[in-house]
């Protein structure tokens, strides 16, 4: 899938994120174009957002240092992100049931599953939330090298290039969040091995990568 081109293809898949739990009241999902940002508006009601034909996206370019007052909470980490990952064209913030327990639990995620190495990254780090410019550091640095972090008791930020993979990475999460918390509730669990965890990342980005300029 290539990049995307106009904020109503973030519009049209609205409806099957929030039917699947990944977007719910509160949280936000933006998409990036060149030096522009669209981001659903603070205290957004989705299912009406989505019916819109021009829906009052919050429209943001890269460069600003001032938020419009219907900006959601997470609209700076989302223009920090943007700018200091250019292979993030579209960020959600998410509290899934599981990624939301884990964020509370303040413990980094590691991988039970080898598609959460492949897709996420080799683990999942927590970060406190906050937009002052330390705050906003360690949140870039937390998910350097990854598609997700997770801020604390507050769910996790997951961005990807297309919308299809950051979807992808939702759902992965998710899942991952589940396996690492039934696998220290049961006992029983062994995570993926660092290196191995690292090693099954950098084949997924390099795959990832020669198919991405294929798609260009």
């Amino acid at each position: 899938m290539k990049a995307p081109e106009h904020p109503s293809e973030l519009l049209h898949l609205i409806p099957n994120l929030q039917k699947e739990g990944i977007l719910e009241q509160g949280n936000s999902a933006s998409i990036r174009i060149g030096n522009r940002v669209w981001i659903t508006p603070d205290h957004v009601n989705f299912t009406q957002f989505s019916k819109k034909k021009n829906p009052n996206w919050v429209e943001l370019y890269l460069d600003q240092t001032t938020l419009p007052e219907n900006s959601p909470p997470f609209a700076n980490i989302h223009l920090t992100l943007y700018k200091e990952r250019k292979d993030f064209n579209t960020i959600i913030h998410t509290t899934q049931e599981n990624i939301l327990t884990c964020s509370m639990a303040g413990e980094t995620v590691l991988p039970y599953l080898d598609d959460m190495a492949q897709i996420v990254g080799p683990s999942a780090k927590v970060v406190s939330f906050g937009e002052t410019e330390e705050a906003l550091k360690k949140i870039v640095k937390g998910i350097k090298r990854r598609n997700a972090v997770m801020i604390k008791d507050q769910g996790a930020i997951c961005g990807h290039r297309t919308l299809d993979d950051l979807h992808a990475v939702c759902h992965v999460f998710e899942k991952a969040c589940k396996s690492f918390i039934e696998a220290r509730i049961l006992g029983g669990g062994k995570p993926v091995p660092w290196l191995e965890a690292e090693a099954i990342r950098f084949v997924y980005q390099r795959k990832y990568s020669k198919q991405a300029d294929k798609n260009r």
